[in-house]
């Protein structure tokens, strides 16, 4: 177990790795490495500013769920021209956090199912995510 808990930052910094030599080698995803940065930067100022209240453990699951869901719209604004590369890395962090068993994930907490498990009203990810991808696209 202990080399498994080794092997996920390992698999995370050459999986980070493997995305910036990407983005570094396209024209369109120069500035992608910055902007994703950002995004890294504003889910951990939501989630500093976080307090959890007694009582209210599901509200809050609902409100760490709504700044990943506000992560992945930033992230995929910002790799809006490097998605192939994107969705490959993104696939492969996804895949290599399930295998760490991590109690806890991002990945798991805020999953489709797990929302419907908790009786929560949830919006599919996949339109509400394309959303600003669209007004995006209608900017250019």
């Amino acid at each position: 177990m202990g080399q498994r808990q080794r092997r996920g930052p390992a698999v995370l910094l050459l999986a980070l790795g493997h995305l910036a030599g990407l983005l570094a080698a396209g024209p369109a995803c120069a500035d992608a490495y910055r902007g994703l940065s950002d995004c890294v930067l504003k889910l951990g100022d939501s989630m500093a500013t976080y307090e959890e209240e007694e009582g209210i453990e599901l509200q809050g699951l609902h409100r760490v769920c709504r700044y990943w869901d506000e992560f992945h719209t930033c992230a995929l604004t910002v790799l809006w021209e490097c998605q192939k590369e994107a969705a490959a890395v993104w696939e492969m962090l996804r895949r290599e956090s399930r295998k760490t068993k991590f109690q806890g994930s991002l990945f798991d907490l805020c999953s489709p199912s797990m929302a419907q498990s908790s009786a929560w009203i949830h919006v599919p990810n996949i339109s509400m995510l394309s959303i600003p991808l669209i007004v995006t696209w209608l900017n250019l």
